[in-house]
């Protein structure tokens, strides 16, 4: 059992969704979203998977989200994993697999075909308050 979900969730949901800045919040989930971090890059040490010595359900269910962290932690750095180095390494040889690039492919196609950018955000929408005023004039209509 892992904490990663509901932590990651909450991360992005005070640093990207909700409509009022609470930074207390922000730090908060902020803050455990790197202590999981942490703890999966002393997990990782001197390994190359999460379980075994080879790639498991473990290793599947971390990479979704660890692929989106940089929009959970609401940064635009390219590299927010370049803290973690164990994690780092390990995420990259997540991705390139040719299993994890399909699936990807096939996720941004169903959310084009539903009118959303691949972080879930409708086309033409560049942040949540353009989609609060576009929710708002849907609903005055």
């Amino acid at each position: 059992m892992s904490g990663q979900g509901p932590y990651y969730g909450q991360c992005g949901w005070f640093n990207v969704l909700h409509p009022e800045k609470l930074p207390s919040a922000q730090t908060r989930y902020n803050n455990e979203v790197k202590r999981i971090l942490g703890v999966l890059d002393q997990s990782l040490a001197g390994k190359k998977w999460l379980v075994g010595d080879k790639c498991t359900f473990a290793d599947l269910a971390f990479v979704t989200w660890n692929d989106r962290v940089d929009m959970v932690l609401g940064v635009t750095d390219s590299t927010p994993l370049k803290d973690f180095p164990n994690v780092d390494a390990w995420h990259k040889r997540m991705v390139s697999r040719e299993s994890f690039k399909k699936s990807m492919k096939i996720r941004e196609n169903l959310m084009d075909a539903q009118g959303l950018m691949p972080d879930g955000m409708p086309k033409g929408i560049n942040n949540m308050a353009e989609y609060e005023a576009k929710m708002k004039a849907e609903g005055d209509k």
